[in-house]
């Protein structure tokens, strides 16, 4: 969805977003336009501001020889939750509308104050659309009735072009993916603060804890410029990513170690079971996750954990204490057996 189709609010009905704008949040060492200036400016923007399109527009211009000397093209790292991420590059059209205006370190919505680096939620274009997500980078204002915001968004996966979607899906449900694509948005469509963490999955400490119920987090990038994703840690037979609210088991073996999806180990079993060519289907539920020490995700109204054909069901049992175990039930008689799981690489069983 083009994010450039933000609603902003009218000319004539803007509403202030705060009383004043403190000097404490200004950037420091700006020159000052002249009062006659300033309303130009403002009487610029209002003017802008009724025609169709955005008032300003971010381009990312090609990469030249000549693209890092040229005064209006900025190249720098993003960062989120102190890590630098991606390179960006871009400039701003009209750039000398953009620059003349005040640079701010904060800015007010309502009640709620948000700094350059903060996470927001953004109203979306068409009101039946959930909240985008956005990180705030610049703030530039005219007065407290113009603010503007040069921000970078936090792509939901589904909306991520569909040639680098992963089928199956591998993203969790409150997982986000950072990109570089650059917008300037007017202020007064923040809708409200947005936390997000940053999961090292390759953390394998048992200490190591996933982000909290609810926390939207981020684990991967997407490059806009290259139409590129980060890459992610591999794992198990199938050679895949982890899925953060499905169930995978670590092999103790300390010779192999690799980790398992609970997934593959149940479809394996039920391929054991049916050589006749009858296919396994993966459960669709979707559970949630918590690492213990042990090195056993326990799951909690979570799945992943089962496979099926027309005859026989296999689940994963990972139980917070204790050896792993499958429960294979015959669909036919309704007879239940548990047996136990042996690795997918080194068959040594999980224990």
């Amino acid at each position: 969805m083009k994010r450039d189709l933000v609603d902003k609010p009218p000319s004539n009905k803007r509403r202030k977003l705060t009383e004043d704008i403190p000097s404490e949040s200004q950037s420091p060492a700006q020159s000052r336009l002249s009062e006659s200036a300033k309303a130009d400016l403002i009487q610029w923007l209002d003017q802008a501001d009724k025609k169709d399109g955005p008032i300003f527009t971010v381009v990312v211009p090609p990469i030249t020889k000549n693209a890092k000397s040229h005064p209006d093209v900025v190249e720098r790292p993003l960062t989120l939750n102190d890590r630098n991420y991606l390179e960006a590059r871009w400039t701003i059209t009209p750039m000398e509308k953009w620059l003349s205006m005040t640079k701010y370190k904060k800015f007010t919505v309502g009640n709620q104050t948000h700094s350059c680096g903060d996470c927001v939620l953004v109203k979306p274009g068409n009101e039946s659309d959930r909240d985008w997500k956005a990180q705030v980078h610049e703030v530039r204002a005219a007065d407290e009735h113009h603010v503007f915001l040069r921000c970078t968004w936090l792509e939901n996966p589904e909306e991520l072009p569909a040639k680098v979607r992963s089928t199956p899906p591998y993203h969790g449900r409150f997982e986000l993916v950072p990109g570089n694509k650059m917008d300037i948005i007017d202020a007064l469509t923040v809708n409200g603060p947005l936390k997000v963490v940053y999961w090292d999955e390759a953390n394998d400490n048992e200490d190591a804890e996933m982000p909290a119920p609810g926390d939207h987090y981020w684990r991967q990038t997407y490059n806009y410029y290259t139409n590129v994703l980060s890459p992610l840690r591999l794992i198990c037979r199938c050679k895949r990513p982890q899925h953060p609210d499905q169930v995978i088991i670590k092999c103790n073996n300390q010779a192999c170690g690799i980790w398992l999806h609970a997934s593959c180990l149940a479809q394996n079993a039920i391929e054991s079971k049916q050589r006749n060519g009858s296919s396994a289907k993966i459960g669709k539920r979707a559970r949630k996750s918590i690492n213990k020490p042990n090195g056993i995700e326990y799951a909690v109204d979570d799945d992943g954990t089962c496979a099926e054909d027309e005859t026989t069901k296999a689940e994963v049992l990972a139980p917070e204490s204790g050896a792993p175990e499958l429960l294979i039930t015959d669909k036919k008689t309704g007879e239940e057996t548990k047996e136990a799981i042996p690795c997918l690489l080194c068959k040594k069983l999980l224990d």
